[in-house]
């Protein structure tokens, strides 16, 4: 009986899933601006997808270990070297959690950069169209409803980034109370 039940879930999920897809592709295939919305959601959000996730992730580890809980530091290594063997080449596992944390989040700053000069671009046109510098009424509000998709993954990034430089400011911190308090225990 309970296996009926999950298939009935099952198959109603999949349901209101494609009708949730043929709802969302019916209104972006009547509407120009919708398109250029989605469009232009789905697009920032792909470029955007490595600052989203490392961001995250860096806040995620940072938080945990000023927490105290115990984070691997081979897997922050692989990230900040790109595999495994670079990483023991470089020998980044003899460096701290807070350290590797940092090189990792200074390995994404060029992506961060070029994601926000690509936003800045889009921004900067659909202001141009805005304030009729250019003129078009075709045009116009399709750049406009893709700066305002674009924008949602940027106000991600933008804050993910600080999240993270904030919990790292806090692991850096615990970092050098720990080295310090070792120093004493030394002496």
């Amino acid at each position: 009986m309970e296996r009926i039940i999950w298939w009935i879930a099952l198959i109603l999920f999949a349901v209101a899933v494609a009708l949730g897809l043929f709802v969302l592709a019916a209104a972006v295939a009547s509407n120009p601006e919708t398109a250029a919305f989605v469009f232009g959601f789905l697009g920032f959000w792909l470029f955007a997808n490595r600052l989203i996730f490392g961001f995250g992730q860096i806040a995620n580890l940072a938080s945990a270990f000023v927490e105290g809980e115990e984070v691997n530091k081979e897997e922050v290594a692989e990230k900040v070297a790109k595999s495994p063997e670079e990483a023991k080449l470089r020998r980044l596992e003899e460096l701290g959690v807070a350290t590797l944390l940092a090189m990792w989040r200074s390995s994404l700053e060029p992506f961060k950069y070029a994601y926000y000069f690509g936003f800045f671009l889009l921004f900067l046109f659909a202001v141009m169209f805005e304030l009729n510098i250019i003129s078009s009424i075709v045009f116009g509000p399709v750049v406009e409803a893709l700066t305002l998709g674009a924008a949602i993954p940027t106000v991600l990034v933008w804050g993910l980034e600080l999240l993270s430089g904030y919990y790292l400011s806090k692991a850096l911190i615990k970092a050098v109370q720990e080295l310090e308090k070792e120093k004493k225990e030394e002496k």
